[in-house]
């Protein structure tokens, strides 16, 4: 059975407090990197994919997404105002009646070098990841074709990107368990990913779809946008 992938929800309400000084006017999604920025690689990988209805969750200096309408005037927005207060399940949850029908959760600061990465169709529920024979980052593990072990820092594992994909079933099935844990004590300061992969983990069966580690580019700092694109060497705001 095949699965496929009808819409995408991008979580891009977080500040970016790692790229100052350049996210001090703009959120980090939209941060250019060697003149493109880093949600268009996202979006135009969705849209390449044949997955249209896209709605991005906003939070931080939100109205600098409105940009964006230029180029992709299909796009959707969510306003998340509590991005600054809680951990980003308070993004998920702001979207939670459009996790349905097949569906990616994307994080919005990844710099797509390999847009087929992002695919139609599925075998399962998925999350993109890369084998690592020893990572300081977020990782899973595999045991009979299925992710587990979510934690940080770990050797014969896959290094954790920010993707997923959910079937119809388990976006039924994670909206349940995001709406639990929300209103548990502490609940609002996990990240969405702890839900399926962490807290709930028994209601779902997560493959690994695996990717090249050079098909994703992280920039968690200003000093690695810079050894990117040295045109930030001399930035100044």
């Amino acid at each position: 059975m095949t699965f496929e992938a009808k819409k995408a929800i991008i979580l891009a309400a977080g500040f970016g407090s790692r790229m100052v000084p350049v996210t001090l006017d703009r959120p980090k999604p939209l941060v250019k990197v060697n003149g493109v920025r880093i949600i268009d690689t996202i979006l135009d990988a969705l849209l390449d994919a044949g997955i249209e209805d896209i709605t991005i969750v906003r939070g931080y200096k939100k109205e600098c997404f409105d940009e964006l309408l230029d180029q992709y005037p299909n796009l959707k927005f969510i306003d998340n105002d509590l991005y600054d207060k809680t951990n980003s399940i308070s993004s998920a949850h702001a979207a939670l009646k459009l996790i349905e029908g097949g569906c990616y959760i994307c994080e919005a600061d990844l710099l797509i070098a390999n847009p087929d990465v992002i695919r139609k169709w599925h075998a399962g529920t998925d999350y993109l990841g890369s084998f690592a024979r020893e990572t300081d980052d977020w990782c899973l593990s595999e045991r009979e074709g299925y992710a587990t072990d979510y934690r940080k820092g770990g050797s014969e594992c896959f290094n954790c990107y920010g993707i997923s994909y959910w079937t119809p079933e388990d976006c039924d099935q994670l909206r349940r368990d995001i709406e639990l844990v929300w209103n548990e004590p502490g609940g609002r300061d996990v990240f969405y990913e702890f839900v399926p992969l962490v807290l709930k983990k028994d209601n779902y069966k997560v493959r690994i779809h695996e990717c090249q580690k050079g098909d994703i580019v992280e920039i968690d700092s200003f000093q690695e946008l810079c050894a990117i694109d040295p045109s930030y060497k001399h930035y100044t705001r």
